[in-house]
């Protein structure tokens, strides 16, 4: 018997839903792993614990978004001879995000990632976040790539600006796959995105801890859990402490040893959120 076929685009249904969304507006993504399937009991805590997690199971949120724009992503409509109008396709979507505000870092960091694959999340001011629904789960939007667009410094009429890319693979996928959870908690306040660091050697076993980009000293901020808990977030260091005048750690390096912060989920158990190296 040979196989059966069957329409699974050529059904048409006009019901509304009884409770009908409150579109709000987009004001974050949740860039993740292709196949990452959102949590069905995600939680405030769980989430954060997951900006954090060891790679490929990191969610990586972008924010905070200010204006939306949609490129493409509608039918293509020819006639063929002197027949009637068809739809020969979707065109390519793209969807593009102004910051709330220029950031360099940000900007480093996409543009290092562009045409790597990704999915991505959108979630709204009212927590509510939307992707594809595929079987049970809700899964992101496939992208062929992200990229920024920078203007990287004030013009005489505008600030430096920052927006963030997401061209879709399938646009089509996206409108008839659709769908969205609404959260009880705060998405914005609940996300964490990391910024990358170095332990930068500033003499005999004497180190900061400084941003990559720009050099920001975050030394202080970090201090004290790591002279609590220098073994459990250094490799290959015994001991640190904290001198406040200079804002600088001296660590009790291993022989043969090199320091460096362990990985975000290493340093989030030990309480130190927001960086990686």
């Amino acid at each position: 018997m040979r196989p059966i076929r069957n329409c699974k685009r050529g059904e048409l249904n006009t019901g509304k839903s009884q409770c009908p969304l409150d579109l709000a507006h987009i004001i974050g993504a949740m860039v993740v792993p292709r196949g990452f399937e959102f949590p069905a009991d995600a939680t405030a805590s769980s989430l954060k614990q997951a900006c954090h997690a060891d790679r490929p199971n990191r969610i990586m949120p972008i924010m905070v978004f200010v204006e939306y724009s949609k490129e493409g992503g509608e039918a293509s409509i020819s006639a063929v001879g002197y027949g009637g109008n068809q739809v020969t396709g979707v065109s390519p979507r793209t969807d593009t995000y102004t910051m709330a505000q220029h950031d360099p870092a940000l900007a480093a960091s996409l543009s290092k990632a562009m045409n790597l694959p990704f999915e991505v999340f959108y979630f709204d001011e009212n927590d509510v976040v939307y992707g594809r629904r595929v079987a049970d789960a809700l899964r992101g939007f496939p992208i062929t790539t992200l990229y920024p667009t920078v203007t990287p410094h004030p013009t005489s009429s505008n600030p430096a600006t920052l927006t963030v890319s997401f061209a879709f693979e399938n646009s089509r996928d996206a409108i008839e796959e659709f769908d969205y959870v609404q959260l009880d908690f705060s998405l914005k306040d609940s996300l964490v995105m990391l910024t990358e660091v170095e332990l930068a050697n500033t003499g005999t076993n004497k180190y900061k801890i400084v941003e990559k980009v720009g050099g920001y000293d975050l030394t202080s901020k970090y201090a004290s859990i790591i002279t609590e808990s220098a073994a459990t977030v250094l490799d290959g260091v015994t001991a640190a402490t904290y001198d406040e005048t200079t804002e600088t750690l001296t660590l009790t390096v291993s022989s043969g040893s090199t320091p460096a912060l362990k990985a975000p989920s290493v340093l989030y158990d030990a309480g130190i959120e927001g960086i990686t190296a």
